[in-house]
């Protein structure tokens, strides 16, 4: 089988582009505006951060909602919708004087994030290459953690200067003018064909129902919520702790900058890490990361041990995003992922809409974030042992299965 050559490089770079603003640079700086938009309206952080809590829950939802609205509309029409989107839910918060404004805004670049993500990214790619996807994966994953390293200094700096009314407008500008027109080049390859037979499938995939019957996939599954429960939300809440002990927003930003830089290389390390010795391997250096990243979190006093904790932290999010598929297909078998993947997905979305407002609750209660910080690391300690147990007990699932055969 051979496929069009000359355009997939073209269609990945496209892919990169948009995880570098819509992942990185719109949505993980998103933090940036916490302080300032709550000093300048008196709203709380809880009230405020439920702006997270709309853009993941949209985003499940949105998700679930994905398969239909590809098989009608095609990818470069998602896409592009979902660009378009995203663009004017920053117009609107630019725009927002009342938290009603912002839950606006945020509800329609929740809905629009998720088809400029990803999701399509992954039909986009798997229609374009036959071999190394998982380096192509890795670099476009790569770009969000790009993204929010050069451009959230960029952003702390004109929201110190300008305010953030000038920010959100700067961020619409450049994601409608520069990004959705580039996001029409996007396309299938319309050449493309799966290999295998339709009978092989058939007989090899198991369906949604039979999977969440099986204990290691639902504990999988546990793992992978608490995986979007307790790591996604410290990036929304990172930057406002970073100024509560006594740094200045300058170098909040740089520290969020930091992260993120530090995790567009881990994807890709991570991922080479994960050809070598495995998923159990890949994702404990990821699980053990964010343990150590919360206990520095939790004392930090200076500069040297916040840029500690911004390299541990942006190596354990890598779990999110490069290893899920990876994990899921451990946990599910690999002929299995397309049945799983969206819940998967949809998990990690509700543990980050969760644990982002419990957060701030917990702020505004107790005027601090280290409650919070101690019984998440707590949780990712037993996460990270009930991640290597489910691991082992599908190898063993695996194991029977081939001595059963």
């Amino acid at each position: 089988m051979t496929r069009k050559f000359h355009y997939r490089y073209l269609v990945a770079f496209i892919c990169f582009i948009i995880a570098f603003f819509y992942v990185g640079y719109a949505n993980n700086s998103a933090s940036l505006y916490v302080v300032p938009v709550t000093s300048h309206f008196g709203f709380t952080r809880a009230e405020f951060s439920l702006v997270f809590s709309i853009v993941s829950i949209v985003g499940i939802f949105a998700n679930l909602a994905f398969t239909f609205l590809y098989r009608r509309l095609g990818i470069n029409k998602l896409v592009v919708f979902g660009t378009a989107l995203s663009a004017l839910g920053y117009f609107v918060y630019y725009k927002s004087t009342k938290l009603l404004h912002f839950y606006v805004g945020a509800f329609l670049f929740g809905t629009g994030f998720t088809y400029a993500n990803m999701l399509s990214f992954s039909v986009i790619v798997n229609s374009w290459f036959t071999e190394n996807k998982g380096i192509v994966f890795g670099l476009i994953s790569a770009g969000s953690g790009f993204g929010g390293s050069v451009m959230s200094p960029i952003i702390g700096y004109i929201i110190s200067v300008y305010g953030f009314k000038w920010a959100y407008l700067l961020t619409f500008i450049i994601l409608s003018v520069l990004v959705v027109p580039t996001a029409l080049f996007i396309k299938e390859n319309e050449n493309f064909e799966y290999e295998g037979t339709e009978d092989e499938i058939i007989i090899t995939r198991k369906t949604t129902g039979e999977l969440l019957r099986e204990k290691t996939v639902v504990l999988g599954l546990t793992v992978i919520f608490l995986m979007g429960f307790l790591m996604a939300p410290w990036l929304n809440v990172v930057a406002s702790h970073l100024i509560d002990r006594g740094f200045d927003g300058m170098f909040a930003s740089q520290i969020l900058s930091g992260i993120l830089f530090i995790m567009g290389f881990s994807k890709i390390m991570v991922g080479s890490i994960y050809d070598r010795i495995g998923i159990k391997g890949s994702i404990s250096i990821c699980l053990v990361s964010f343990v150590f990243s919360g206990f520095l979190l939790l004392f930090v006093k200076s500069k040297l041990m916040a840029w500690f904790f911004a390299a541990f932290f942006g190596i354990s999010l890598s779990a999110l995003s490069v290893l899920l598929p990876l994990f899921t297909s451990a946990i599910a078998g690999d002929e299995n992922l397309n049945s799983i993947i969206g819940i998967a997905s949809a998990l990690i979305a509700l543990g980050m809409a969760l644990g982002t407002p419990l957060i701030n609750i917990m702020y505004d209660l107790t005027g601090t974030n280290n409650i919070m910080i101690l019984i998440f690391t707590i949780f990712g300690i037993f996460n990270m042992f009930l991640a290597i147990y489910v691991l082992k007990e599908g190898e063993k699932k695996v194991e029977l299965k081939e001595q059963s055969n």
